[in-house]
């Protein structure tokens, strides 16, 4: 069987009615590279068995992160805060540690990884706003070399957000800043787990999207085969 990908939900609400999606963007960079994908819905009685299905996991975009989680109190400055989400993202970031399954962040997922595993965010990036959010090109990003991801000391991606790491949780490695000093990639140092600021989904052509997305795909099947 193809390896499962479990996708964390986001929440919608339509005259009145919750619903939970995952946006199809992000299911159209795994199946092509024969990858099956599973929205992670909330509410489940038996999470830790849907979890145990899953050969990775995608935790994706969205809101904000309750500052509860590093330990600050949240004055107005992280927006549309869910409880639920904090919960299944860090149900999953949780699981993947404890079972050694690769895990990809994107945005709000690099946020939460970086939470969960001891980190803190900057609730908000105040005068630096503009060089971060609604950006849909351009974005120069400096990279660090890895052999996992083969591109020049500089990148050019989008940006969209407003919430950035401040202090970075133990285990994490930093592989992209940009100038300002903002975090915009950082992988694990010894498990399967990497994330990105930025949103690759959007730019499925883009050869950067396409590194990214190939590098998750291999960490899944790799580990799926028992390869480390």
């Amino acid at each position: 069987m193809f390896p499962l990908i479990g996708i964390t939900p986001r929440i919608l609400i339509e005259e009145g009615v919750e619903k939970q999606f995952v946006n199809t963007r992000y299911v159209d960079r795994l199946t092509p590279r024969a990858l099956n994908t599973m929205m992670l819905t909330l509410g489940q009685s038996s999470q830790d068995e849907l979890l145990d299905l899953c050969d990775g996991f995608l935790i994706t975009g969205g809101t904000d992160v309750d500052p509860k989680y590093y330990g600050e109190t949240n004055l107005g400055l992280s927006k549309a805060v869910i409880n639920r989400l904090d919960e299944i993202d860090k149900a999953v970031i949780e699981h993947a540690i404890r079972n050694k399954k690769p895990l990809l962040g994107i945005c709000r997922g690099f946020q939460s990884i970086n939470v969960f595993l001891g980190g803190t965010l900057h609730q908000d990036l105040g005068d630096k706003n503009e060089a971060h959010n609604r950006i849909s090109s351009g974005h120069v990003v400096n990279t660090n070399l890895h052999p996992s991801f083969p591109w020049g000391s500089q990148i050019l991606v989008n940006s969209y957000h407003h919430q950035a790491i401040k202090d970075l949780a133990p285990g994490l490695h930093v592989l992209a800043t940009h100038e300002d000093g903002t975090l915009e990639m950082v992988i694990h140092e010894t498990l399967p787990i990497f994330a990105v600021q930025w949103h690759p989904e959007i730019t499925p052509d883009s050869p950067i999207s396409k590194i990214i997305f190939d590098v998750f795909a291999d960490m899944v099947y790799r580990n799926k085969k028992g390869v480390r």
